[in-house]
């Protein structure tokens, strides 16, 4: 599986991505970077609980994938961003590969399963 997501996509979706409704969010938000967004929007047109869609907002803050907008506590899409490039190419895919994108997201990492594995192995003196 993660031989079909190409090695820059992997590398962003690990440190940016740890869900696949902050990846629907932040997608969402750059459909349309001109439109500002406030948690109660993202909360209605995500149909969630928008005390949810304040946390996914305030994640995309923090990763600074959105930036701050005219309006009072609003926020919109960074097309500035140095990640614009890479966002898009995992927008197609997401569109294309869904299960792919959903699969690697919530895959654990390799490394977390060897060291546990480790843990267990019984050395010789």
């Amino acid at each position: 599986m993660p031989n079909e997501i190409p090695e820059g996509l992997r590398d962003f979706m690990k440190k940016y991505i740890n869900s696949v409704s902050l990846l629907e969010v932040l997608l969402m938000l750059k459909r349309d970077p001109t439109r500002s967004w406030t948690a109660q929007d993202i909360s209605n047109e995500m149909r969630t609980n928008p005390s949810y869609a304040s946390a996914q907002l305030g994640e995309l803050i923090a990763l600074k994938l959105v930036v701050p907008s005219t309006r009072e506590d609003a926020y919109s899409f960074d097309a500035q961003s140095p990640h614009s490039a890479v966002i898009d190419e995992l927008e197609e895919l997401y569109s294309n590969r869904r299960p792919t994108i959903i699969n690697f997201i919530y895959a654990p990492p390799i490394d977390s399963i060897r060291d546990f594995a480790n843990a267990f192995k019984i050395k010789k003196d």
